[in-house]
């Protein structure tokens, strides 16, 4: 575990991912852009974030909960099979990570709307 580092993390996250982990690192920074933006462009024009970030926290959250019960299903393992405290954790950190990106999708979405909306 001595030469365990975000270096050999990065090589792991690879391997396994193959020929998605470009096109996923792609989508991850247009969302990323996307929130920058968004807050950005709400604060160029002086509107609250309020609404679009409750939206989108709403969505996410949403999104989290349900990826929750299906992330299992998708490796056609029932729930009984999760018996330990890291499986739920393994399975609740990555239904976070489809709820983060419904997330940036559904604020940058309301925060375009409500700037064209107001000009």
């Amino acid at each position: 575990m001595s030469d365990f580092n975000p270096v050999s993390l990065f090589h792991i996250v690879w391997q396994v991912l193959s020929g998605w982990f470009w096109p996923l690192v792609i989508v991850a920074l247009v969302l990323i852009y996307g929130v920058y933006n968004g807050f950005k462009g709400l604060r160029h024009r002086g509107l609250r974030a309020g609404p679009p970030l409750f939206w989108g926290l709403l969505a996410g959250l949403l999104a989290t909960v349900v990826a929750t019960w299906f992330l299992p299903y998708s490796t056609h393992a029932d729930l009984s099979m999760f018996r330990s405290f890291i499986d739920f954790l393994a399975v609740v950190l990555l239904a976070l990570v489809v709820g983060l990106g419904v997330f940036a999708l559904v604020f940058s979405i309301a925060a375009r709307k409500r700037i064209r909306r107001i000009h």
